[in-house]
Formats: C-alpha cells, sequence, structure tokens
C-alpha cells in the first residue's frame, strides 16, 4: 500500500510539473493555470483514494478529490462561462460529457461515503456501489482528461494513464476485500457481530 501511495504521489508531481512546463500555458491566464493544476492533483487524488480505503484518510482525501475538481469546474466557467456552458450541452464534445458524469458520480460517492453508518447497508453492498461509482468516475475523469487538447498532452497522458490504471488496481482490491475497515463497526453478520456469552456466576 505505501508503494502505490508513494507512486500515486510521485505521479501527482509528474503532472504538475509537466502541466507547468507545457507551452499550452505559456502567458495563459491565472484561472487557467489554477483550473490545470487542481485537475491534475485531483487525479492524483483518485489514484491514492482506493489504498486508502481502510484508513481514516479516506474520508479526508475524497472531501479534497471533490473541492479540487470542484475548483477546476468553476476556474473553467470564470475563464469561460459561454464554452463551459456548451461543454455540458447534448451538443457538446464527448469529453466534456465525460466529464460531467464523472463529478456527479464523484458528489455520489462522497454522499455515500458520508452517509454510509445511516445506510446501514451491509459491506459487500456498500463496497460494491461506493467504489464501483468511484472507479467508474475514475474511469471518465482521466478519459476526459486524455481527450483533452491541453497542457497535459505528451508525457503528460502517460501520467494520467498510469494514474488511471494505479486507481483501477486499488479500486479492484478494495472491492473485492472483505476485511473490515479499521475502525469500522461490523456490518452485522459474522462473528464480530455476535455478542459474548454472558458469564454465568
Amino acid at each position: 500500500m505505501r508503494t502505490a501511495l508513494l507512486t500515486a504521489g510521485v505521479l501527482g508531481l509528474a503532472g504538475v510539473v509537466v502541466a507547468l512546463t507545457s507551452p499550452h500555458l505559456a502567458g495563459a491566464p491565472v484561472v487557467l493555470v489554477v483550473s490545470t493544476v487542481t485537475a491534475t492533483l485531483g487525479v492524483a487524488g483518485l489514484a491514492a483514494q482506493p489504498w486508502l480505503a481502510r484508513h481514516r484518510a479516506h474520508t479526508a482525501v475524497g472531501l479534497a478529490v471533490l473541492t479540487l475538481v470542484a475548483v477546476h469546474v468553476v476556474a473553467l466557467f470564470v475563464l469561460s462561462p459561454d464554452d463551459a456552458l456548451f461543454a455540458m450541452s447534448p451538443d457538446g464534445p464527448t469529453r466534456a460529457r465525460m466529464a460531467l458524469i464523472s463529478l456527479v458520480l464523484l458528489v455520489v460517492v462522497v454522499l455515500l461515503g458520508v452517509a454510509r453508518r445511516r445506510l446501514g447497508w451491509s459491506g459487500p453492498t456498500f463496497r460494491l456501489l461506493h467504489g464501483g461509482f468511484a472507479l467508474l468516475a475514475t474511469v471518465l475523469g482521466v478519459g476526459h482528461a486524455v481527450l483533452t487538447d491541453g497542457a497535459l498532452e505528451g508525457w503528460g497522458t502517460v501520467v494520467l494513464l498510469a494514474s488511471g490504471v494505479l486507481s483501477v488496481a486499488g479500486g479492484a482490491v478494495a472491492v473485492l476485500s472483505r476485511r473490515p475497515a479499521r475502525g469500522a463497526p461490523a456490518s452485522g453478520t459474522g462473528p464480530a457481530a455476535v455478542p459474548p456469552p454472558s458469564r454465568r456466576r
């Protein structure tokens, strides 16, 4: 797990370096630079998230990723509201619709994570939905970034694809794993949920 997290961090740093040194951002408005950097860091966060599924940092990183993606989208609206609205319209490019669907799924994933205890779902059911939606959001998000002509072309594409593979691999491990997360309550079945027998005096 530590190797995967370190890899995600290196990929995130590499993505930021590639983006900031790209000719696409030479003389670009600050808001475009902010949009690109936050998106790059968001992808790195998505790559790390599945590997943190059994740690308390998972929720915090998930909220951070959603915040980064939100800043990315808002920055694009500030840069060009008309282009942003067109991109999300039915006539917009496929890569923009991929991004929109990814954002919606990411919101759903975060809401499921926050409301996990209240939902009362079994462990396998929660992992299937939460992890499955997260995997789909990641694939669509990375696909959107790869198809977008911008600062993450060339080596940036390699970084994006590597981040996507790392995230999907971690997601598959998290979804298929049966061990309860640290500090998580028992799902309601199995030996951990059975109360200990009372001692007779």
